[in-house]
């Protein structure tokens, strides 16, 4: 799976329950698909010098920027149903007061030798900053960006990076990880 070179494909899934989620949707022409991970750390002092470190996992953020707007993306990202009447194709509607949801979230990386790939996989997240849904420009297309809060998830904890010798399909949660 390795060295990974671009980014192949990202899908997005609503997260139901541990272990459950909704239909997976892909996020068209995917750009961006960055994961940080977040420590909580301290050193203890003492004795003129540094006696102790401690750090831990805790959560952690990923950045996801579409190649378009996603009505069905979106409708996962943000927990809200479309709608189609007459003339209108598909409608999406946001209010006030809006509870975003728990999401699952799969990138996949071809290997730039060989036949693998590589897959991170988010298990439970949820959108926690502005949502840039369109930035509708002269000359360019409209290219939605996301920031996404991580929460460890009882089965599948924070971040799972999976490789395979040969490439798969993007699943979430990933075939064969327990």
């Amino acid at each position: 799976g390795a060295p990974q070179y671009g980014l192949r494909d990202v899908k997005v899934a609503a997260w139901n329950a541990t272990n459950d989620y909704g239909t997976e949707v892909d996020i068209p022409s995917v750009q961006l698909m960055g994961t940080t991970l977040a420590t909580v750390s301290a050193q203890l002092e003492g004795d003129d010098t540094i006696t102790a470190s401690a750090s831990r996992a805790v959560g952690g953020e990923v950045r996801v920027r579409f190649g378009s707007i996603s009505i069905a993306a979106l409708e996962v990202i943000l927990g809200n149903a479309s709608t189609a009447s007459g003339s209108v194709q598909d409608h999406l509607m946001v209010s006030g007061g809006d509870n975003m949801p728990y999401i699952g979230i799969c990138g996949k990386a071809l290997a730039e030798e060989g036949s693998g790939d590589t897959h991170v996989f988010i298990p439970k997240c949820k959108l926690m900053g502005d949502l840039t849904i369109a930035q509708l420009e002269y000359g360019q297309f409209a290219i939605p960006e996301a920031t996404i809060a991580i929460v460890d998830d009882a089965t599948y904890g924070l971040i799972n990076v999976v490789e395979h010798a040969t490439a798969a399909d993007v699943a979430i949660p990933p075939t064969n990880i327990s």
